[in-house]
């Protein structure tokens, strides 16, 4: 049952899979940029990239929390520790948001992603609140307004920009 738990869960926090044989998966990143083989060696299974590095070897074990209608994760989280790390994906398995919580609050940077890869909007957090410096992005990548949050609540004078990314107006909190 151990080995079993543990095979669901590295299978299911792979990328998208490619090919199968009955000892070898082979799986690839929506842009086909990371390529994962799980291979099965001493009723073990190991996730290593192209390179045959070990890109989950940092943590001490994962959770898949959240599975989507064709089976892929949507939300998996990784322990390290006391610290717990939360990766969530869009269907085409691009990275939705990621980032750190502790005691279930967010805790440090979050990076959240258009469906296209491009950074959504970047923010600290603090006990599951916003806290310093708050940026959002479009899907192009243009800056769509940047500004600071005090213990979760907006402050100081936030900026907006147009399509173009010129500055378009301001707004003091």
């Amino acid at each position: 049952m151990k080995v079993m738990m543990k095979k669901t869960m590295i299978v299911a926090a792979a990328l998208l899979v490619v090919a199968c044989t009955p000892k070898t998966q082979r799986f690839e990143a929506a842009d086909g940029s990371v390529t994962a083989v799980l291979k099965e060696k001493s009723g073990e299974w190991k996730i290593t990239d192209a390179q045959g590095n070990e890109p989950v070897a940092d943590y001490d074990s994962m959770r898949v929390e959240e599975v989507g209608e064709d089976g892929h994760p949507m939300t998996v989280v990784y322990f390290k520790g006391a610290e717990q790390y939360v990766r969530q994906y869009y269907s085409n398995m691009q990275v939705r948001c990621e980032g750190k919580t502790v005691n279930g609050l967010r805790e440090g940077r979050w990076v959240f992603y258009h469906a296209n890869g491009i950074v959504q909007s970047e923010c600290v957090f603090s006990l599951g609140r916003e806290q310093g410096d708050y940026r959002v992005y479009r899907e192009n990548g243009v800056p769509y307004y940047i500004g600071k949050f005090t213990d979760g609540t907006p402050s100081g004078t936030w900026e907006f920009y147009d399509p173009e990314g010129n500055l378009a107006g301001t707004k003091e909190y």
